[in-house]
């Protein structure tokens, strides 16, 4: 479950999820759900 904002590595607005590692706020497309962790952060 997201809530609604900017994201964080891409700025888009969009249905945000935070990273369990590092806390930034996501969305979707810079986030990897199978993990709960931000794309920089699956690097």
């Amino acid at each position: 479950m997201g809530i609604s904002g900017l994201c964080t590595i891409c700025g888009k607005p969009s249905v945000i999820f935070s990273c369990m590692l590092c806390g930034k706020l996501v969305c979707r497309n810079c986030f990897d759900e199978k993990h709960n962790i931000c794309v920089k952060c699956s690097i």
